[in-house]
């Protein structure tokens, strides 16, 4: 676990701080489908779920070190997968771009991947 100060603005600022929890991990490791649902049922009050008594929930970062991937599940609206290269993630992109919101697959399809 890091500490960090809070990194955004605002009156109370001040009486933040962002801590940053990180876990050298195999997948077998996590019970991935529960992290899911407890990210996705963020805005509800359902299990699994993060405290209720938090005043922010975490975020939650899947990091694949070997295929430079990163995924990360905001909420239950959707994700956010990136990569330092387009080729690891190009088939699924394909697979699902109607998923895509329209400004990020324009934006997407503007960089001619």
């Amino acid at each position: 676990m890091k500490t960090y100060p809070y990194p955004f603005e605002g009156e109370e600022a001040e009486e933040y701080e962002m801590q940053r929890f990180s876990l050298m991990c195999k997948r077998k490791d996590l019970h991935v489908p529960e992290l899911l649902k407890a990210v996705c049922h963020e805005d509800f009050p359902m299990k699994p779920g993060f405290g209720r008594d938090a005043i922010d929930y975490p975020n939650v970062f899947f990091v694949n070190i070997t295929k430079d991937i990163i995924f990360f599940i905001y909420d239950d609206h959707g994700c956010e997968v990136i990569a330092l290269d387009a080729d690891p993630i190009y088939q699924p992109y394909q697979k699902y771009q109607d998923w895509l919101d329209e400004m990020d697959r324009k934006r997407i399809e503007a960089l001619q991947l």
